[in-house]
């Protein structure tokens, strides 16, 4: 198997179909008896797109927060290659992975290329000792002014966050993390303050990126009609448990959905269809 080697930890490579993250028997409680997540197991490879669906506080940004190594679980782990993650050093994981929040918040006024340009400082620490730093600055230069340019931000370069819109700051926050250019991207919601152009933009580049750049990219979503039509995996949580987890027109079906989300689906024309199952008495 190719190695990469991340701050003398050896991670898997980016081959498409390597396990590239895991989570093993995972549960975490939020200091109650009520499990957030519970004994989850699924593993995500390179090269694919996992869509991450489930209803309200079913754990869906919890196991995200795991997977960072934000959470440490209170049993089973989370791998990164053969490497338990909660044992890698904050800059080691930078390094890893990239993370999207829904809500993504600055609390100083940075101007947008400086925010952007801060993806490029871990991966700038693992480049080949053999590239000078006028070269590194160079190739990070390059690469912040392409991503500005496909998300289109290029137009907000001198803009505070604190004058950005909620949309604008959720692109600034996607363009960071396509910067880091990490082996894993996690996404949370990444596209609900989007509008329609900049959901479908963001949706083919970030297939490329999982298709031909071999990245692994996990993106929790409520939009169950995206996962069918996207998705090469779909993670379904339910109360904290994984419900199925595989192929979109095997697991997004209405045996599935109809107890998870308690509406009747059906699937039309390859788009599901929801409606609300009739009171009863």
């Amino acid at each position: 198997m190719e190695t990469m080697i991340y701050n003398d930890i050896p991670f898997p490579g980016e081959a498409a179909g390597t396990v590239v993250l895991a989570a093993q028997g995972v549960s975490f409680y939020y200091g109650s008896n009520r499990p957030a997540v519970e004994a989850v197991t699924a593993s995500f490879k390179a090269g694919e797109l996992t869509m991450i669906v489930g209803p309200n506080g079913s754990g869906k940004s919890t196991l995200l927060q795991l997977l960072l190594g934000h959470l440490v679980p209170a049993a089973g782990k989370i791998t990164a290659g053969s490497t338990d993650i909660t044992h890698l050093r904050p800059l080691a994981r930078a390094a890893l992975i990239s993370y999207v929040p829904q809500n993504p918040e600055v609390s100083f006024a940075y101007r947008v290329h400086e925010l952007v340009a801060m993806g490029a400082w871990a991966r700038q620490r693992y480049l080949s000792s053999s590239s000078t730093t006028s070269t590194r600055a160079s190739i990070d230069a390059h690469v912040i002014t392409q991503v500005m340019w496909d998300l289109d931000i290029h137009a907000l370069a001198d803009r505070t966050y604190d004058e950005l819109s909620t949309g604008e700051r959720q692109r600034v926050a996607l363009a960071r993390a396509m910067v880091q250019d990490t082996p894993v991207i996690l996404l949370d919601e990444p596209s609900a303050a989007l509008d329609i152009w900049h959901q479908l933009e963001l949706m083919e580049r970030v297939k490329y990126l999982a298709r031909h750049k071999h990245k692994t990219v996990l993106w929790v979503t409520h939009d169950l009609n995206s996962a069918f039509a996207n998705a090469d995996e779909v993670l379904i949580l339910n109360e904290a448990k994984v419900v199925a987890h595989g192929k979109p027109r095997d697991v997004l079906v209405p045996s599935i959905l109809e107890p998870v989300y308690r509406v009747k689906v059906e699937v039309c024309n390859n788009t599901l269809l929801f409606s609300l199952r009739p009171r009863q008495g």
